[in-house]
């Protein structure tokens, strides 16, 4: 996916390319326009995030696993909504690491804090997941941002000691 990174190699228009798909797919079936979701992992998480910069106007809700947000000058984040995220990252990732950015994009901090600005979300919830497999040596805090004026929400999955993975699977 073309995100903008130094790494990813890539001149297409992955964001025009969606937006075709998305009213393709809409031209020749019965579908809820207003449901239509971003998700991906990894470089598709980077992805979800640029999509939710460049295609609110087609997609209801973004989420992001094990990926960042790509902040760059050619990305147009003026949309007149509200945009609705879902986020999870593990504090051990070592290929897109929680804490830092070995590519210019924003870290997690900084991504929740962007989104917190962009959708004003002043509420903050914090809370500990129950720890469903004991194995894994991995915890999860749900970190939650709302507002009082609005239902849109920004929730990161905070999962500790968890690398770069679909989080839930054996791989």
């Amino acid at each position: 996916w073309n995100v903008g990174t130094s790494w990813d190699n890539n001149n297409h228009d992955d964001v025009g390319f969606t937006r075709v798909l998305i009213d393709s797919v809409a031209a020749q079936f019965i579908v809820d326009l207003d449901r239509v979701y971003a998700c991906g992992m990894s470089n598709g998480g980077y992805m979800a995030y640029e999509l939710a910069c460049e295609l609110a106007d087609k997609i209801a809700a973004f989420g992001s696993v094990t990926g960042n947000f790509m902040l760059n000058s050619t990305q147009s984040c003026m949309n007149e909504r509200l945009i609705p995220i879902i986020d999870l990252h593990g504090t051990g990732d070592q290929t897109v690491p929680y804490y830092s950015s070995f590519d210019g994009s924003l870290t997690i901090a900084q991504s929740i804090e962007y989104w917190r600005d962009f959708n004003e979300l002043t509420i903050e919830n914090i809370e500990s997941m129950p720890d469903i497999d004991l194995t894994d040596d991995t915890t999860v805090e749900k970190l939650t941002y709302s507002s009082e004026n609005h239902s849109t929400q920004f929730v990161h999955f905070k999962v500790i000691s968890g690398g770069h993975q679909w989080f839930g699977s054996t791989i």
